[in-house]
């Protein structure tokens, strides 16, 4: 077996534990309800988001997988465009040049990351209404001809995104300032 093949089984396998990761950041009670919702309340986005990632894994569209706070991120680095899809507790990504690790990992560097990360939020508040509610409204809106940074769907995400990343890494981003293609920099990265 190539090298190239071991590197994309690895990834799955690393989406397959993704199924079981949970906030460390949530009490023990909090890590149980985020994973009996994401098996249950969450269902139909658990298995989707699952098997898209894993499908893109197996055919090599994934160049890492990275966690945090029990979503799991993949990712193709040398994309061709700047896009996430969030599906459940996982977040696919296909990025540009611009995605870089730095201090405090991919997600806290990349305001997609995070934008995408505050989409999990509504997965679990809306659960089997999240794909027909949120994600078709978002697909339809990201296909059309106007302003989908303003659409209510992603303002939504940013608020989610601002409010976790605020309170767990002190990360002073604008709920209305839409994810660019800039690294967060130091100066609004607290620690």
């Amino acid at each position: 077996m190539s090298q190239r093949y071991i590197f994309y089984l690895h990834n799955a396998a690393k989406i397959c534990l993704g199924l079981f990761k949970t906030d460390p950041k949530r009490s023990f009670w909090g890590r149980v309800w985020q994973l009996f919702s994401r098996f249950t309340w969450e269902l139909p986005q658990t298995v989707t988001g699952w098997l898209f990632t894993l499908g893109r894994a197996l055919v090599g569209q994934v160049d890492r997988v990275d966690t945090l706070g029990g979503i799991t991120f993949a990712t193709k680095v040398k994309g061709t465009g700047c896009m996430g899809v969030s599906l459940g507790s996982f977040v696919d990504l296909w990025d540009g040049h611009w995605l870089r690790d730095g201090n405090g990992g991919l997600v806290l560097n990349n305001q997609l990351c995070m934008h995408e990360f505050g989409h999990t939020a509504d997965s679990q508040r809306f659960g089997p209404l999240y794909l027909p509610v949120i994600g078709l409204s978002s697909l339809i809106s990201a296909m059309g001809k106007g302003d989908h940074s303003s659409y209510w769907t992603e303002l939504r995400a940013n608020r989610h995104a601002k409010r976790y990343f605020g309170k767990q890494f002190g990360v002073k981003w604008s709920e209305f300032g839409y994810p660019t293609n800039k690294k967060i920099t130091a100066e609004n990265l607290q620690r």
